[in-house]
């Protein structure tokens, strides 16, 4: 195997691929893309609106009269009663937003029915059912006659939380919320996959495209078929690596600017206080505890991590994870003269990588079951269910290593065999190719 000639088409892949509108494209707008994931929904939380909304409320029971206070920005006009068409022939004129009619049903409770001629506001809905219900249940323990009956439901009310703690090396208590790690465990799997999809594909398409052109004939002319695919699969993954660099550094830079226009008052309001940076992400989470423990918590929780290790584990799983799958993308992708004709063939091969995303729902809350080590041991499913058992903590050395050591050898092995069916196939035009004829080529020797 010819090292030079490898280096030489993975520089090739790599420039076509930088080079395309469709990878600056993407790599700068995605940035955006999350920037805006994070901050849009945090800035429209502080979007209200400001009108005022005036609700006529029709309560012959007089139970609304009793708790409906007037709001910020709607208020409430009561009658007992009132002819419910009239009111809707002169609606836009009374400057109306809603009309509520409150009145009793079945077993005294009662029914809440409001009329608009548009979308009526949800914090209406909800204060109006809120309040009331509130009322009906406090009339109702009223009834039993039972001497301060309120204040013992109020006493015998208890809500027990179970705190969680780890024990560091030098025998530190330190709190955690293991919700924190089943988002970073979703979140990271789902990346695995969703990147070894993405970038397997992009070699799928490459393959196919330089089949079609007939420029293969040519390359092939110069180096072997093995060199060609190793060359197209390595050049993707420095691709897929440029990309991920830029996302990571665009991502922070855009959402710093973002933050810093939005300004330090409309922070405060989104957190309630404005967090102190000192002591890193862990400081700025803690500075935001209103008192309950819980940002506390997440920044005990994010201490906890290893964040070098978990890095460099992404990147090790990825890195195999994406040259297993797509040394079997680009042989689907020789046999293969449309990118429709893949199909019949990568089905099969996203089987075990879509099995990963079920499994890994499963990890989150047993991430040391014989399920969960079995499945992040296997090749074909470590990358998602090892990263979704990672941040817990449990996973031991040796298990680590024995996946790493077995997907990286899986890689070597399916090279193998797919740089035997790429021969055959990527000068083969206008035959439809079966699993049979594949498994032939497999067991050609030269």
């Amino acid at each position: 195997m010819n090292f030079k000639k490898i280096n030489l088409i993975v520089r090739r892949e790599f420039i076509i691929r930088v080079r395309k509108k469709s990878f600056l494209i993407a790599t700068f707008l995605t940035p955006l893309f999350m920037a805006a994931i994070i901050t849009v929904p945090m800035i429209m939380a502080t979007v209200k609106d400001t009108r005022e909304k005036i609700v006529e409320v029709l309560d012959p029971t007089g139970i609304g009269q009793s708790v409906l206070e007037d709001q910020t920005y709607f208020r409430f006009r009561f009658r007992e009663t009132g002819d419910l068409d009239k009111i809707k022939q002169t609606f836009d004129a009374g400057n109306l937003h809603a009309v509520c009619v409150i009145d009793y049903k079945e077993n005294s409770i009662p029914e809440i029915k409001m009329y608009s001629t548009g979308q009526i506001d949800s914090d209406i809905q909800r204060y109006v059912s809120g309040q009331i219900s509130r009322e009906v249940e406090n009339r109702k323990l009223a009834s039993y006659n039972i001497p301060q009956l309120q204040e013992i439901i109020e006493d015998i009310k208890t809500s027990i939380p179970v705190k969680t703690f780890t024990w560091t090396e030098e025998g530190e208590e330190k709190e955690i919320i293991t919700e924190v790690y089943m988002a970073i465990a979703y979140l990271s799997s789902f990346l695995i996959y969703m990147f070894i999809f993405m970038y397997g594909s992009m070699v799928i398409r490459g393959v196919i495209e330089e089949k079609t052109n007939r420029i293969v004939e040519v390359i092939i002319s110069s180096v072997k078929p093995v060199e060609l695919m190793l060359g197209k699969i390595i050049g993707v993954a420095f691709v897929a690596l440029l990309q991920f660099l830029l996302w990571i550094v665009l991502t922070a830079i855009i959402f710093l600017i973002v933050m810093a226009a939005i300004g330090s008052g409309t922070i405060a309001e989104m957190g309630q206080v404005a967090p102190q940076m000192q002591g890193g992400i862990s400081g700025a989470i803690a500075a935001l505890d209103t008192g309950d423990g819980m940002f506390t918590g997440i920044a005990n929780t994010l201490s906890q991590l290893q964040i070098g290790q978990f890095v460099l584990s992404f990147c090790l799983y990825f890195i195999g994870g994406y040259l297993m799958y797509a040394s079997m993308f680009a042989a689907i992708g020789s046999v293969s003269d449309a990118e429709t004709d893949t199909q019949q063939f990568q089905l099969p091969i996203t089987i075990p990588l879509i099995l990963g995303l079920f499994i890994m729902m499963h990890t989150f809350q047993h991430p040391d079951s014989s399920l969960s080590i079995w499945a992040s041991i296997i090749p074909f499913t470590s990358p998602m269910i090892m990263l979704a058992r990672l941040p817990f903590g449990s996973v031991p050395l040796w298990q680590l290593l024995t996946s790493l050591a077995l997907l990286f050898l899986t890689f070597i092995t399916i090279v193998h065999f797919s740089a035997k069916i790429y021969r055959v196939g990527i000068l083969m035009y206008g035959k439809k190719i079966t699993w049979k004829e594949l498994w032939k080529w497999m067991r050609y020797k030269n």
